[in-house]
This record gives C-alpha cells, sequence and structure tokens, in this order.
C-alpha cells in the first residue's frame, strides 16, 4: 500500500507543478502520469473495479464542497435564469436529441429507451473539479466562471436524477409514465434542496458554536457528509444536497467574513490615525483595539487556510480517482467499440454547441440572463469536461444488462477524450483570448 501512496503523491505533485508552470490542466496531466505509471508499473492496483463505484461515492461530497465553497446564494439569485437553463432545460433538451440520433445510430443494438438515456445521461454529467482547475491558471470574468463552474455541479445533479429516477426504472423493466416523471421532477429536487438547507443551517449552528479553525474544517466536511447520506438515506438526490447545503453555509460564512474584514478595516484605521494625530488614549482602549484586531485578522487567515485545506483534499480526491480510473480500464475495450466511442463524443459535443448556442440567442435578447459573446460560447462548449459522476453511473447499472461492457467502453472513452481534448481546447483558447478576457476582469472588478 505504500507503494501506491507514494505513487499517488508523486503523479500529484508532477501534476500540480505541470498546471503551475506550464499551463497544462491538472486532469490531463494526472489522467497521462496515471495511465503511464500503470503502463511501467502493471502490479501497481489502488482500487479494484469492484471497489471503485465506492470509492467515487465517497469522493464526491469532497470534490463538489470544493466547488460549491465559491458559490454564494446571491451568486445564484443573479444568475439563475441562466443556469437553470444549462444546467436543467439544456440537460433535458440534450437528452431528447441525444434519443432520436441513437435510435438510427445504435439500430443494430436492440436498446429500449430507459438505456439509450441512461447512456446519454452518463456521457452529459460535466466535471466541476477539472473546469476549476483550468480556469484557475487565468484570469477570466467573474460571470463566466459562475456560469462555467455552476452549470458543471447543477448538470450533474439533473443528468444523475434523471438517471437513477427514470432511467434506471425503466432498465428495470418498471413502468414509468408521465405522471412518474413529473412526480420525480417535483419531488427529489424538491426534497434534495430541503435536505441541504437543513444540513446548511445545521451547519451554520455548528459553525458559531465555535472559533477554531480546525474545528470550522471539520464542520465544512461534516456538514457535506451529512448532506449526502441523509439524501441518499431518503432515496433523493445526495449530490443536489451537498450542493446546496455547502452552498448555504458558504453564503452565511462569507456575510460573517465579510463583517470581520469590516472590522479589522476600522481598527486599522483607528491605530493608524492615533500613531498620526499623536492622541493619548488609554492603555485599556488600546490594548482592547489591538487584541480584537488580532483575534479578527486571525480568524480571516484560518478561513484562508481551511480554503486551502479543501482545495487540497479536493486535488488528493481528484489524484486517486483518476489513477484508480486508470488502473480499471481496459484498452482492447476502447479499440473494440472505438466506432461507438467516437460517434458519442462527437454527437455530445455538438449537441452541446447546439444547446449553448440556443443559450446564447436566449440570453442575448433577455434582460435577466447573461449575454453571451462567442468567445464566452466556446469556453462554455469546451467547459463540459465528463469525470467522475460518470463512472459512478456506470457502476449503477444493472448487472444483467447485456451492453455493460459497451457502454463501460463508451462512457470511459468519452472522459478520456473529453479531458484531454476539451481540457487541452480550452486552454488554447483563453490563452488566445487571454487580453480580451483580462480587460473584461479587470472591467468587472471595476464596475463591481
Amino acid at each position: 500500500m505504500i507503494s501506491e501512496l507514494l505513487l499517488l503523491f508523486s503523479v500529484l505533485l508532477a501534476a500540480i507543478e505541470l498546471q503551475k508552470y506550464f499551463k497544462i490542466p491538472t486532469p490531463v496531466s494526472l489522467l497521462t502520469l496515471s495511465y503511464l505509471s500503470f503502463w511501467l508499473f502493471p502490479d501497481l492496483k489502488i482500487f479494484s473495479q469492484e471497489h471503485f463505484a465506492e470509492l467515487v461515492l465517497f469522493l464526491i461530497p469532497v470534490l463538489i464542497t470544493a466547488d460549491a465553497m465559491q458559490l454564494e446564494l446571491e451568486t445564484l439569485r443573479k444568475n439563475l435564469w441562466s443556469l437553470l437553463f444549462l444546467a436543467v432545460v439544456a440537460v433535458i433538451l440534450s437528452l431528447i436529441l441525444g434519443y432520436w440520433t441513437a435510435i438510427t445510430f445504435f439500430s443494430e443494438y436492440p436498446l429500449g429507451a430507459g438505456a439509450i438515456i441512461a447512456l446519454f445521461a452518463m456521457v452529459l454529467a460535466t466535471d466541476p473539479v477539472s473546469v476549476v482547475s483550468v480556469f484557475s491558471s487565468f484570469k477570466v470574468p467573474h460571470r463566466l466562471k459562475i456560469l462555467a463552474e455552476g452549470e458543471s455541479l447543477f448538470n450533474d445533479a439533473t443528468a444523475l436524477i434523471v438517471f437513477a429516477f427514470i432511467a434506471l426504472p425503466m432498465m428495470r423493466h418498471i413502468p414509468v409514465t408521465a405522471t412518474d416523471i413529473l412526480i420525480v421532477s417535483l419531488k427529489v429536487p424538491l426534497l434534495s434542496i430541503l435536505t441541504g438547507l437543513v444540513a446548511g443551517i445545521v451547519g451554520i449552528l455548528l459553525m458559531r458554536s465555535t472559533e477554531t479553525g480546525m474545528s470550522e474544517l471539520l464542520i465544512i466536511l461534516l456538514t457535506a457528509y451529512g448532506a449526502f447520506e441523509i439524501a441518499e438515506h431518503l432515496h433523493v438526490s445526495g449530490l443536489l444536497a451537498v450542493i446546496v447545503a455547502v452552498i448555504t453555509l458558504n453564503t452565511i460564512t462569507q456575510k460573517s467574513l465579510r463583517e470581520i474584514d469590516r472590522r479589522v478595516r476600522k481598527s486599522k484605521h483607528i491605530l493608524e490615525r492615533t500613531n498620526r494625530s499623536k492622541k493619548i488614549f488609554s492603555r485599556r482602549f488600546m490594548s482592547g483595539i489591538t487584541r480584537k484586531l488580532g483575534s479578527d485578522i486571525t480568524q480571516l487567515e484560518q478561513h484562508k487556510l481551511n480554503m486551502q485545506y479543501i482545495a487540497m483534499l479536493a486535488l488528493l480526491a481528484n489524484a486517486f480517482l483518476f489513477i484508480s480510473m486508470a488502473s480499471i480500464v481496459h484498452p482492447e475495450l476502447l479499440l473494440r467499440y472505438a466506432r461507438e466511442i467516437f460517434w458519442m463524443f462527437l454527437v455530445t459535443t455538438i449537441i452541446r454547441g447546439l444547446m449553448l448556442a440556443l443559450f446564447a440567442l436566449l440570453s442575448n435578447r433577455t434582460i435577466s440572463m447573461t449575454n453571451i459573446s462567442l468567445r464566452w460560447w466556446s469556453v462554455l462548449l469546451f467547459a463540459g469536461i465528463k469525470g467522475g459522476l460518470s463512472i459512478v453511473m456506470l457502476q449503477m447499472l444493472p448487472e444483467d444488462f447485456a451492453y455493460k461492457e459497451m457502454f463501460e467502453a463508451i462512457v470511459t472513452g468519452v472522459i478520456l477524450l473529453s479531458t484531454f481534448l476539451y481540457a487541452l481546447a480550452l486552454v488554447v483558447l483563453i490563452a488566445l483570448n487571454r487580453r480580451k478576457f483580462e480587460k473584461e476582469y479587470a472591467e468587472e472588478h471595476h464596475h463591481g
């Protein structure tokens, strides 16, 4: 096991350094180095294929927490209609288009409607970790980041709900009526959101009961994993519950931190004025201000450290995920189903482009939605990198499903292609438009 851990830490360190110095997205280098490692050391196995789904389920809350901590309710409110279209309407329309095209292309395979919906749900789920990883190397407009990262977060929840509550029952030959779909569409999101809100509020109460930095970190993780476990127990979306819980906790936390920051600036101003005017205040007064200032600064610094710890945990989880995926991929299956993999990658890319074109058309004519330029459209197109959630859904397929092997090859192949091609295209696009994005970034901050 020590050898496997050494491999994990070495690959992660190399990936971080490659992103820092050469702007190579972490997911690309993680996958490349992982496959290279298992080619050089074929006997190394961190997790077996049987335990891979359990690993991903274990890692999902911390991966989602790292991304959701970047969002607040006010930010979501401002971009509500844009995110609803991208993460809900676009996913549903994509599934419909995907089903229509698959009927023709997969005509040689007797796949039912449930199987086709399941396949497209798996390849439509995107990976927020990869998107954040790419954006972290550049200055891009905040609203573009919100759209890309927010879509990745909520898109996953929509895809998983469709997969688990509609596609899987159909694959198990359980009748699914229009009424059932309507009930699921209302019940699962509402209960998931309610669960997340309750978990987030409990997290806030716990946070207010402590001033210890390490306790704050543990409370954030407890809130995320607690929301996930409760939602799964209630048979609703654990993923959506985690997103809502963490955003709720983060919104109140950020409000408190802004108040602390305001106090810090005020205390510093008083001390500066005192030093300039040479006024004499009581030792008790000065001691109180200095002590409070030190306490507030410590709180702010500790929160920054906690965010770094969570980001590091997410990176470690991502490394576990990619290395484990590299250890269970079967190259012979990828070659056998190369035509299906390429077709699915091409079709999902075209469908995504069409959905984003429709989004741009609507948003540029709607005051309540964000205007989308051609540059933003191209970035959002290639921000649709696939990831770990697709693998989780893959492991949830019925064991007796006749085409499970083909689905494993298609989903894995699409993940690999999107990780390499989308991520690299994203880097190139942002780099080519760097000055324009930096100008938009500066204007946004100036107006803010």
